[in-house]
């Protein structure tokens, strides 16, 4: 009962926020100079939070609800601090079976510019609390320092706080190659189960290869390509690219055949040049053994080929296809924590087939 009720006053203490106590020096990450990406939304409602508060389109509660996760948001600044912590209150606990609290709830820290990140630590903390303080690295040294932190995959964030030295300085990101994004949208495998932790989800292992802002729109078991979610989509600003790789959520092929046309002709309405590019399911360990899912994922990725194929038959050639079947490679099954999701190989596997596709449709922004 003590440990309890101490874990609870820690929590409420955390809640509160943390002040400068001449150890550290304390700021809001939604306050300069902090750069906030993968949110598009943030400016207008002032919560991390992957959708609108108020969409204009209608969405479906569990899409509305897994908006809250900030599965792929960054917040990026340069400091010559030599430790670095951070203070989270979450909207709840860790409590998913098949993903480790560090994915749900912890806090990836990179260090170094664009193009040469390297990770560095993620967050500790009781994976019972709703609240945290965590130190991220202490002892390395003055020099100015590029930082990246991933947020949390599967829970909510009320409120983030970044602890430097006293002395030190903190700065404004330097910025991307260009003011273009890299929108994608997706299931659970986008989402990032099953990654041990933030950084591993493969938009967040993208980011790190390419000078770009990247935004995670997965929504775990529900990114069933609605017109909604397609209008949404369209209201972001400056898209680079727009990357469909929702399958596996679809409840039937029929459904991918209605769907997926209609959500590149909705996007197309607002954004007519931007490259899309679709990418069919990858391969699932439980093929070996199930001849029927293996059949109807062939089926489904002929259908979405000659969905793109018919796109640009009539005119539209920046629609582009990518076979899923192939990112994983023939031991796939190593690939994957749960005969579904990718582990971390998995992500790795995918996100090396995927880079140059990527490098070719983003070039003119490299």
């Amino acid at each position: 009962m003590n440990d309890q009720h101490e874990a609870q006053k820690l929590d409420r203490a955390l809640a509160i926020g943390p002040v400068s106590d001449g150890m550290w020096r304390w700021r809001s990450a939604a306050e300069a100079p902090f750069l906030l990406t993968g949110l598009p939304w943030f400016k207008q409602d002032g919560v991390y939070r992957r959708l609108p508060v108020k969409p204009a389109y209608p969405i479906r509660a569990e899409v509305d609800r897994l908006a809250n996760y900030p599965t792929g948001a960054q917040i990026r600044f340069r400091t010559d601090s030599p430790k670095l912590s951070v203070n989270v209150e979450l909207a709840g606990p860790a409590g998913m079976y098949q993903m480790s609290p560090l994915v749900q709830c912890g806090i990836d820290c990179y260090i170094g510019p664009v193009g040469d990140q390297r990770y560095i630590a993620t967050t500790k903390f009781d994976q019972a609390a709703t609240a945290y303080e965590s130190m991220l690295f202490e002892a390395k040294g003055n020099d100015m320092k590029d930082i990246t932190l991933y947020l949390p995959l599967y829970q909510g964030v009320k409120a983030i706080h970044i602890g430097v030295d006293p002395d030190a300085s903190m700065i404004t990101f330097p910025g991307f190659a260009s003011t273009k994004r890299v929108i994608v949208y997706g299931t659970s495998i986008v989402h990032g189960a099953c990654a041990s932790r933030p950084g591993m989800a493969y938009p967040n292992m993208m980011s790190r290869r390419l000078p770009l802002e990247f935004i995670s729109l997965a929504f775990s078991g529900n990114a069933q390509g609605e017109p909604e979610l397609a209008h949404l989509i369209a209201e972001i600003p400056e898209p680079g690219l727009l990357v469909l790789d929702y399958e596996g959520n679809t409840p039937s092929t029929e459904r991918l055949a209605e769907s997926l046309p209609a959500f590149i002709s909705i996007y197309r309405t607002v954004h007519p040049d931007v490259p899309i590019l679709v990418i069919s399911q990858i391969r699932f360990g439980k093929e070996v053994f199930e001849k029927q899912s293996r059949l109807e994922r062939e089926k489904r990725l002929r259908l979405q080929q000659e969905i793109v194929e018919r796109f640009r038959s009539e005119g539209d050639r920046n629609v582009h296809f990518v076979s899923g079947a192939d990112l994983l490679g023939d031991d796939y099954g190593e690939c994957s924590a749960d005969s579904i999701h990718p582990n971390d190989l998995g992500f790795r596997r995918m996100s090396d087939k995927l880079q140059p596709v990527f490098e070719r449709l983003l070039q003119p922004l490299l």
